[in-house]
C-alpha cells in the first residue's frame, strides 16, 4: 500500500481513506476505512467515465444489481455513489494474496487444489450470473485466495465500463489473454457463458503457470484468440476434458457454473479428510503466502502534508513492498522509480544502500556452464561489496508500471521507450517518467526525434524530447507492423494493406492492398531496409521505392512467408521455407539460393563472410556470403522460436530451449553452452564483452562471452518481455511484474567503486 499524496482524497462518502492501493479498470482503489473500524476497498472512476452520463445511468445500474450478489466465494459489496462528482464503489477488502500472486511465487497447482478453486469460482459465477451480472474480466489477478476459499472481485464493474460510449475509443475492457473469443469481437453483448471461457482460461494458468493465449502484445494475443487453439502445454491429463469443455468456440455449448461444480464435486468431496479449506488443498508454500498477507494489517500513520522538499539529490529510497490489491490491466495509474543496490557480503559500511526487492534477486553465482566435453565450470567467485557513489554517479533503477509490459524496450536520445498500453518515455539517468502518450500504443517505431505510434486504425506522431504531437491520421484497418527510416513510415494492415506515410507531416506516399498473408506479424510485415521497402504477398517478395516511386522489382518466393530482409554491400539475403535466398538489391536477380532440409526459422544473420540461419530442428548454418557454400554446421537442440543467430568477436550464439549455445564463426567449433532453469526469452544482447539473455525463470543473465561463466543474475517477479536491450554499458529489460530495469551491464544491481 501506498501513502497518501497531495492529491488523494482523505474521505470518500462515509469512510476515511488510509492510503492507495493501487489502480483498477475504472480508476484509483483506495483502502478505506468506516466508522466501525471496518476496512474496504474503494474503487473511484477516472474523470473522462465520469463526465460520460451513459457510464453513469449504467455503472448505477449495475452496483444496484452487484448489491444483490451473495455467495460465499465472492467480496461483497458495502457501498456505492453513483451520482457524486467522483463516482466509486466500496467492496469488502480481503487481505490475501491474488491467484496470480499464488501462482506465480508458488507454481503451478496441483491437480487437486486447481480443481477445489475452480469449484468454488464457479460457485462465484453462479452467484454473479444469478443476479443479472456478467464479469467480463474474470483473470488471475481478480480472485483471491484466502483459508476458506477463493474470493471473485470486480464483478460487474466491467459491464459498466464496456457499456460506455469511451469503449469504442480508447478504453481497453477485458484482458486478451482471459477473455472469450465473442467477448473479443463485441464486450458489449456477451453472456455468462463468457465468464465460463474464463473460467477454462484461469484453470490453464492454475495448472501450468501461463495463460492459455500469450502473444507478444494484447492485440497479438486477441488474434490468437480469434484464430488459434489454446497453449495448453503441460496440462494434467485429467483436467484437459473440463478446460476443453469451457473453451469451447460456441457459448451455447459450454457447461454452465453449476454443471462444473457437479463435474467436480466427486473429485472433491471423496477424500474422507478433506474438510474444504486450503490447508487439504494447497501445498505449503501456498499456504505461508496466504498467512503473510493476511497478518500484513500495519497502516501507515495519517500525517499533515509537508511542504515540498527543497531540489537536491534524490531521497534514499525505502524498501518496496508488494501491494496486497493488483492493479488492473485496463488503465495508468502514477508509477514510482526506483534505485536498486547489489546486495552486499559485509554490512560494515554504513553508507552501503540496499533496496529490496519484490521476489528473489539474485546476483553472483548462478547455473553452472557446461563446456562441450560433459565438464562444468563453477563460475568466478564474485565479492559484491557496495560502497559509497557521489550523487552525480548513475545508479541502477527500476520503474513500476501501473499496467502490463510489452515488448522490447527502445532507446534513443537517452530516453527509453516502453509500451505499457501508451508509450512511456523514461529518462536513462534517473528512471523519472519524462511523460507518457495520452493513447494507447500497439505498435512503436522511433527514429530521427521522433516516437511514432498505431493504437490500432490510427497512426500518431510525437516529438522525442517532450512528447509533443506532430501529427495523427487515421488508416482503413488495423496496424500489425510499424516500421521508420530516413523520414518514412512504413505500416502494415491486417487484411493485405501496405502504407507509406511521411514521418515529418504523415502524407501518404504510396500504398497498396496486395500483402495477403496467413499469419500478420511484426517479423513478417513490411520493412523498411537500406533504402527500399520489401514486403510480401501473392507468393512474392517485392521491393517499392520509399518515396513513392512505385514497384522495383519483384521476385517469387513460393506460399512460404519470408523472412525480414537483410541487406550487405548490395545484396538482400532472406530466408523463405527451407531456403536462402541472395538477391541482387537493385534488380531482384537471384545470385545463389541455398537448400535445407528442414524448414528455416530465422532471419539471416550477417558478419561479411557468412550467412548464418537456423532451423526448427536446430541445426546452425554457416553460408559463404559470396556463393551460398556450406561452410559450417553446427547442432543445438529443438528451436520454438524465430530469434536469429547472434554475432560479436567471433562467435555465433544460439538459443534452443533453454540453453544457450556458442559456436567459433571460423571453425564452427561449440566454444560453450549455458543452461538456464527455463526456455529462453526472446534474442540475447551483446556488448563490451558480455552476453545479457532472458529465461522464463523471470531472470535476466549476464555471461562472459569468451567463457560463458555467469558473472550476474536478477530475478524478477514475472516472465521478461521481449529482448534485454545493451547500450552504452547498461542493459534494459521489461518483466511482467510490470517493472522496467536499468541495469549496470557489468555489475548489475550493484555499483562500481
Amino acid at each position: 500500500m501506498d501513502q497518501l499524496t497531495a492529491h488523494d482524497p482523505r474521505r470518500i462518502g462515509p469512510f476515511e481513506v488510509l492510503g492507495r492501493l493501487g489502480a483498477g479498470g475504472m480508476g484509483l482503489v483506495y483502502l478505506a476505512r468506516s466508522a466501525s473500524g471496518r476496512r474496504v476497498a474503494i474503487k473511484t472512476v477516472r474523470g473522462e467515465l465520469a463526465e460520460d452520463e451513459l457510464f453513469r445511468v449504467r455503472f448505477a445500474r449495475e452496483i444496484a444489481a452487484a448489491k444483490t450478489v451473495g455467495g460465499f466465494y465472492t467480496a461483497a459489496v458495502v457501498d456505492a455513489d453513483a451520482d457524486a462528482r467522483v463516482p466509486w464503489l466500496a467492496t469488502a477488502y480481503v487481505p490475501a494474496p491474488s491467484l496470480e500472486d499464488l501462482v506465480t511465487e508458488c507454481g503451478p497447482l496441483p491437480v487437486d487444489a486447481a480443481r477445489w478453486l475452480i469449484a468454488g469460482i464457479a460457485e462465484a459465477l453462479q452467484s454473479i450470473h444469478a443476479a443479472g451480472l456478467v464479469h467480463r474480466d474474470l483473470k488471475p489477478s481478480n480472485v483471491l485466495v484466502v483459508e476458506d476459499g477463493p474470493r471473485v472481485i470486480d464483478f460487474g464493474i466491467a459491464a459498466g465500463v464496456s457499456s460506455s460510449r469511451l469503449t469504442m475509443t480508447n478504453v481497453a475492457v477485458g484482458t486478451p489473454a482471459y477473455m472469450s473469443p465473442e467477448q473479443a469481437r463485441d464486450s458489449r453483448s456477451v453472456t455468462g457463458a463468457s465468464d465460463v471461457f474464463s473460467l477454462g482460461s484461469l484453470l490453464v494458468f492454475c495448472a501450468t503457470g501461463h495463460a492459455p493465449y500469450h502473444g507478444a502484445n494484447p492485440v497479438e494475443t486477441v488474434f490468437q484468440l480469434l484464430r488459434d487453439q489454446p497453449d495448453l502445454s503441460g496440462l494434467p491429463v485429467d483436467l484437459v476434458d473440463l478446460v476443453r469443455a469451457c473453451m469451447r468456440p460456441a457459448p451455447e455449448h459450454r457447461p454452465t457454473p453449476a454443471q462444473i461444480q457437479s463435474e467436480l464435486a466427486p473429485h472433491l468431496f471423496s477424500r474422507d479428510d478433506a474438510a474444504g479449506d486450503a490447508g487439504d488443498w494447497l501445498p505449503p508454500a501456498a499456504l505461508d503466502l496466504i498467512e503473510r498477507r493476511r497478518g500484513r494489517r500495519n497502516v501507515p500513520p495519517q500525517r499533515p502534508l509537508a511542504p515540498p522538499p527543497p531540489a537536491g539529490p534524490p531521497p534514499v529510497p525505502r524498501p518496496v513492498q508488494p501491494r496486497p490489491v493488483q492493479p488492473s490491466a485496463v488503465l495508468d495509474a502514477d508509477a514510482a522509480t526506483e534505485k536498486l543496490a547489489g546486495r552486499s557480503r559485509r554490512s560494515s559500511e554504513p553508507s552501503a544502500v540496499e533496496v529490496q526487492l519484490p521476489g528473489d534477486v539474485r546476483i553472483g553465482p548462478g547455473p553452472r556452464v557446461e563446456h562441450p566435453d560433459g565438464t562444468a565450470a563453477a563460475p568466478p567467485a564474485t565479492d559484491w561489496v557496495r560502497r559509497a557513489a557521489p550523487p552525480a554517479r548513475w545508479r541502477p533503477w527500476r520503474f513500476r508500471m501501473s499496467n502490463d509490459v510489452w515488448g522490447t524496450p527502445v532507446v534513443a536520445d537517452g530516453t527509453l521507450f516502453v509500451s505499457s498500453f501508451e508509450v512511456h518515455a523514461l529518462d536513462i539517468g534517473s528512471g523519472q517518467r519524462r511523460y507518457k502518450t495520452r493513447d494507447v500504443a500497439w505498435a512503436l517505431a522511433v527514429d530521427a526525434g521522433r516516437v511514432h505510434a498505431a493504437d490500432g486504425p490510427h497512426l500518431y506522431t510525437v516529438d522525442v524530447a517532450d512528447g509533443t504531437e506532430r501529427w495523427r491520421s487515421s488508416l482503413d484497418g488495423w496496424v500489425y507492423a510499424l516500421d521508420a527510416a530516413d523520414g518514412v513510415l512504413c505500416c502494415g494492415t491486417r487484411g493485405g494493406g501496405v502504407h507509406l506515410r511521411s514521418a515529418a507531416s504523415g502524407a501518404e506516399l504510396w500504398r497498396a492492398e496486395d500483402a495477403q498473408q496467413d499469419y500478420e506479424n511484426p517479423q513478417s510485415g513490411p520493412a523498411l531496409v537500406a533504402g527500399a521497402v520489401y514486403y510480401y504477398g501473392g507468393g512474392r517478395l517485392r521491393c517499392v521505392d520509399p518515396r513513392g516511386g512505385g514497384l522495383r522489382w519483384s521476385f517469387p518466393v513460393g506460399g512460404d512467408v519470408p523472412s525480414r530482409p537483410v541487406e550487405q554491400g548490395g545484396v538482400l539475403y532472406v530466408t523463405a521455407g527451407h531456403r536462402v535466398h541472395a538477391l541482387d538489391a537493385a534488380t531482384g536477380a537471384e545470385r545463389w539460393r541455398f537448400e535445407a532440409a528442414v524448414v528455416l526459422f530465422t532471419p539471416p544473420a550477417l558478419d561479411g563472410a557468412a550467412v548464418y540461419v537456423a532451423d526448427y530442428l536446430g541445426t546452425v548454418y554457416a553460408l559463404d556470403a559470396a556463393t551460398g557454400r556450406d561452410r559450417w554446421r553446427g547442432r543445438t537442440g529443438g528451436r520454438q522460436g524465430a530469434e536469429p543467430v547472434v554475432l560479436s568477436a567471433g562467435t555465433a550464439l544460439v538459443s534452443a530451449g533453454d540453453t544457450l549455445h556458442a559456436f567459433d564463426t571460423t571453425s564452427g567449433r561449440e566454444r560453450w553452452r549455458y543452461r538456464a532453469r527455463g526456455e529462453i526469452v526472446g534474442t540475447p544482447a551483446v556488448g563490451d564483452g558480455l552476453v545479457h539473455v532472458g529465461s522464463r525463470d523471470h531472470s535476466l543473465h549476464t555471461l562472459d562471452l569468451t567463457t560463458g561463466r555467469l558473472r550476474w543474475e536478477l530475478g524478477t517477479k514475472g516472465e521478461l518481455t521481449g529482448s534485454p536491450v545493451a547500450v552504452g554499458g547498461r542493459v534494459f529489460v521489461g518483466s511482467k511484474d510490470r517493472c522496467v530495469y536499468a541495469l549496470d551491464a557489468f555489475y548489475g544491481t550493484a555499483v562500481p567503486s
